[in-house]
């Protein structure tokens, strides 16, 4: 290599940890710290996902192509309006991410007992949770072109084992 494309390397490394950063930064700030309560929490389920997860079934898709009057751009526009429907249901997601994330650090400040795992696993919990959510966002953006839809299972399976190992230590 020469010493430009180290350069250049390295600038484009940098570039792209700062936007991670800023990324996991923006993602980790929406918190309703007011609703970080015990009856937030009683209350807490992911079944409210459970149509996020049927939005690109391709049955409706089929079905839709079998109807008389059926035009390729129709399937389209349903497609482009299930994805502003998913990054709706993400926004949603995130902040009960945050909430159970942050009921779980204070959970772990005030516990009797120190649990130094229990922290590192959060913070690891965080960083994958985080990571998927962009994975999501990158797939929806390249749907367009023929990617195929994100699997959000990915993205709920977390949040509802985190909500049923809180609601367990709460009790």
């Amino acid at each position: 290599m020469t010493g430009l494309s180290i350069v250049l390397a390295v600038v484009i490394l940098t570039a792209l940890s700062i936007a991670l950063f800023a990324l996991f930064r923006r993602l980790a700030s929406r918190l309703d710290a007011e609703a970080c309560t015990t009856e937030w929490l009683d209350n807490f389920s992911t079944a409210d996902y459970a149509p996020m997860q049927r939005l690109f079934d391709e049955k409706d898709y089929e079905f839709l192509a079998s109807q008389s009057g059926y035009r390729p751009e129709i399937a389209r526009q349903l497609r482009a309006d299930r994805r502003k429907v998913l990054s709706g249901y993400l926004q949603l997601l995130i902040g009960d991410f945050n909430q159970l994330h942050a009921i779980a650090k204070l959970m772990l400040v005030y516990s009797d007992e120190d649990r130094p795992d229990f922290g590192k696993a959060l913070l690891w919990q965080q960083i994958t949770f985080y990571y998927a959510v962009t994975a999501v966002r990158c797939r929806l953006a390249l749907m367009p072109l023929g990617w195929p839809a994100p699997d959000v299972r990915k993205l709920i399976q977390p949040i509802e084992s985190m909500g049923l190992q809180l609601q367990q230590m709460a009790s």
